[in-house]
């Protein structure tokens, strides 16, 4: 390569002056200052990382204070949703949507009885803020109407359900560091899935769309979808109330805004 090639010099920048005699004094003053910069922006981010492994380490052993609100919140909660479940069973049952399959989201509502707290682990939502596909059949339906205030949910379109495969979904994997895989391409699909017939993203989103004959084994192969706060979903003003209750087919709206696309 010749040394005069200052494009095929992928090393440092070779500083040469515009004239030959010309000083270049401006130009290193210039880079010396970049290379500052560089520098003191690489020390910040080290303490930053720095302080947050602090901070966690010192977590652990830590006892998690509770303040004494927060359990007379959670009782009055317990008790509302005690006699709304005692009402509730007076009621007519709802008519099941058109669809084979819903997409159920957990909203970030504290508390519940016992009865709802156990209608969501069966659906999957142990957690705030997690997403599942359920069946949509009447044993669905008691579930959900039973952990209505805590949760939202409609039928999605295929589209709907195939952004959500492509960009959020995680494989149960015991070989894998933490149980989990995050999907990157087909080849793991084939991996995972290959034996119940599902190869590519398409398939994965049509089983979950159309509620196929291998959705429970598939279902029960993914991960709970992680998604952010419904609340802090509109952008900088955060809503009053949580998202509850059936959406229909505005799901996919409140899915799009938890997306962020």
């Amino acid at each position: 390569m010749d040394e005069n090639d200052v494009g095929g010099n992928l090393g440092k920048v070779k500083l040469q002056p515009r004239r030959p005699g010309e000083s270049i004094k401006v130009a290193e003053t210039v880079l010396k200052r970049r290379d500052r910069n560089l520098k003191a922006a690489a020390h910040r981010q080290d303490q930053v990382a720095r302080a947050r492994k602090a901070k966690k380490e010192y977590k652990k052993g830590k006892l998690t204070i509770v303040r004494a609100e927060r359990f007379v919140k959670n009782s009055r909660t317990r008790t509302m949703d005690e006699k709304r479940l005692k009402t509730q069973q007076k009621k007519k049952k709802p008519k099941l949507q058109k669809g084979a399959a819903l997409c159920v989201v957990r909203n970030g509502r504290l508390g519940g009885s016992r009865p709802v707290k156990k209608a969501l682990r069966e659906l999957g939502l142990a957690k705030r803020h997690l997403m599942t596909f359920q069946l949509n059949s009447e044993e669905t339906s008691k579930k959900l109407e039973i952990a209505k205030p805590f949760i939202f949910w409609g039928v999605p379109s295929f589209k709907a359900v195939f952004n959500i495969v492509h960009k959020k979904a995680v494989f149960r994997d015991k070989q894998a560091e933490g149980g989990q895989t995050v999907l990157s391409d087909n080849v793991l699909i084939e991996k995972h899935l290959g034996d119940l017939g599902v190869l590519c993203t398409e398939d994965l989103a049509h089983v979950l769309h159309t509620g196929g004959k291998a959705f429970q084994e598939v279902n029960q192969r993914l991960v709970p979808v992680a998604l952010g706060n419904t609340k802090q979903a509109s952008g900088m003003v955060h809503d009053q109330y949580f998202v509850w209750g059936d959406k229909k087919r505005g799901i996919d709206a409140e899915l799009k805004k938890m997306m962020g696309d």
